[in-house]
């Protein structure tokens, strides 16, 4: 199922995968109800695993989309603060260990 959403996956990570040596990448999402929860979330993991997050190339990421849309109800409202912040934090935590 081609939409939007998987156009921008290929197009943005059909570029990073270069520049990327292990073309792991971490994949979150934000703005849908999880199986089990009763209120949205706005920062989850789409392969389910919020501690190890990364998917595999460009196929991998759009494996874990796939597989996330038959779990998630999307959710309105969506707030981005919650997702900034987490890959802030994230880069943040990179940025230290490269020093």
């Amino acid at each position: 199922m081609r939409n939007g959403y998987t156009d921008a996956i290929h197009a943005c990570l059909g570029i990073l995968e270069n520049y990327d040596a292990d073309k792991q990448f971490p994949v979150y999402g934000f703005g849908g109800k999880l199986p089990g929860q009763g209120a949205a979330s706005h920062c989850f993991a789409l392969n389910g695993d919020i501690f190890n997050p990364e998917m595999p190339g460009v196929d991998g990421v759009l494996r874990a989309y796939y597989e996330s849309m038959k779990k998630v109800q999307l959710y309105g409202g969506t707030q981005f603060s919650s997702i900034l912040s987490y890959a802030n934090g994230f880069a943040g935590l990179n940025a230290m260990e490269m020093t």
